[in-house]
């Protein structure tokens, strides 16, 4: 009788953890155009702007029966449309998307800490309206410069997905800009003749945009004189921007080896031991090859080789999940496709049967776009259009596994 009892028990537990992680396993996604105006993929609740109901959900990119082509297209054929202005809101879009977020991880995703959130933020100049929007929408009446406003954005960065905590979720903003005739007629009013000097210019503009959660990496800013450039250069960042990877806390102070492999077939062997340090769970005592790069991320250690990396999840979570930032093999960037673990038990490395490296991939994802539609586009509007179309494929792509 009691042997019977403890299999029904065994066999509950393991159907109540199956269905939590299926459960775990959406992307949705929301679209901001900007102008003189904003314009959504959902809208606000009676037109309450300070409050977080919001009358439409996020569409629903992917699910269990995989892909929801119909739901994609809904929001290519949004990207698409034109509804065109001379002046620019970026700031106000981003205010508007970090409420946007903020509600999604209360509400779709119940404050889950393995959803990821990514931000794609693309202009092609300077902001000229939030302030102004700022006052009039949101009726937030301190803000007076715009100035003022940058640093009230960025104080929400860092709240909405509690950078100051290490066990939140993965949430980064990338930033992009197109260096078209609008910027190019600034940088002349401004007496910026070379291309050094540009560049400069713009990439030090840009960098109010950026955000990222704790233990995350920061995306550097993307500049271009071509969409496709642009494109280009954010697909390079976004596959190679970090890897994650988990290791069941049943090996506790054992070592453990990672063999990456990406798509030539070069492989990569990192190893460690698994310890409990500070109360936290860390991959300690780090080794690798002489010609891969891994940077620390630490404040302590920024800049050095990666000797110990903190787990970013729950304490109440079976493995303990790691992320590392910016590898590369011989100062290239290296994209891992597949990797296997192994663990060390009596001077032999046994072979980690549960280890599937897509059962991370296959966490809750929120993408939002957020894209300039001013009239400084001219005719590269279409071409923009087209750059966020195909950004949003590289995303899903490569989270929906």
């Amino acid at each position: 009788m009691k042997k019977t009892y403890f299999q029904l028990l065994f066999l509950a537990i393991f159907v109540f953890f199956s269905s939590c992680r299926t459960t775990h396993e959406a992307i949705m996604g929301d679209v901001i155009r900007f102008s003189d105006d904003v314009t959504t993929t959902y809208a606000y609740k009676d037109g309450k702007f300070k409050n977080l109901s919001f009358q439409s959900e996020p569409i629903k990119l992917y699910g269990e029966k995989g892909v929801n082509k119909g739901e994609i297209s809904k929001l290519k054929n949004f990207i698409h449309k034109d509804h065109r202005a001379n002046a620019t809101s970026g700031y106000y879009a981003l205010d508007l998307g970090i409420d946007r977020v903020k509600y999604v991880r209360k509400h779709q995703f119940k404050h889950d800490p393995n959803t990821k959130y990514y931000i794609v933020y693309m202009t092609d100049g300077l902001d000229n309206a939030s302030v102004q929007l700022a006052k009039n929408k949101k009726q937030i009446w301190f803000i007076n410069s715009e100035e003022r406003y940058v640093k009230h954005i960025q104080k929400k960065i860092k709240n909405a997905m509690g950078i100051f905590k290490s066990k939140q979720n993965t949430f980064q903003i990338f930033p992009m800009m197109f260096i078209g005739q609008d910027m190019l007629d600034n940088f002349s009013k401004r007496g910026l003749q070379t291309k050094e000097e540009r560049i400069k210019a713009a990439n030090d503009y840009m960098q109010s945009y950026r955000g990222s959660s704790k233990g995350t990496l920061t995306p550097e800013v993307i500049l271009g004189e071509d969409f496709k450039d642009i494109t280009r250069g954010f697909e390079e960042m976004f596959k190679s921007a970090g890897y994650e990877f988990y290791i069941p806390k049943g090996y506790n102070k054992r070592k453990v080896r990672m063999t990456l492999v990406n798509d030539k077939k070069e492989e990569i062997q990192i190893e460690g031991v698994l310890k409990k340090k500070w109360f936290k769970w860390c991959f300690a005592d780090i080794t690798y090859p002489s010609n891969v790069t891994i940077p620390d991320k630490s404040v302590l250690n920024a800049g050095n080789k990666l000797k110990e990396l903190y787990a970013y999840n729950d304490n109440k979570d079976l493995h303990a999940k790691f992320r590392i930032d910016e590898i590369k093999l011989d100062g290239k960037n290296y994209v891992v496709k597949y990797a296997t673990q192994e663990q060390e038990h009596s001077g032999f490395y046994e072979t980690n049967t549960e280890y599937d490296a897509n059962q991370l991939a296959n966490t809750n994802a929120y993408v939002l776009l957020i894209m300039d539609e001013s009239t400084s586009l001219g005719n590269k509007t279409k071409d923009e259009q087209k750059a966020m179309e195909d950004i949003l494929n590289i995303i899903i792509k490569a989270i929906a596994k």
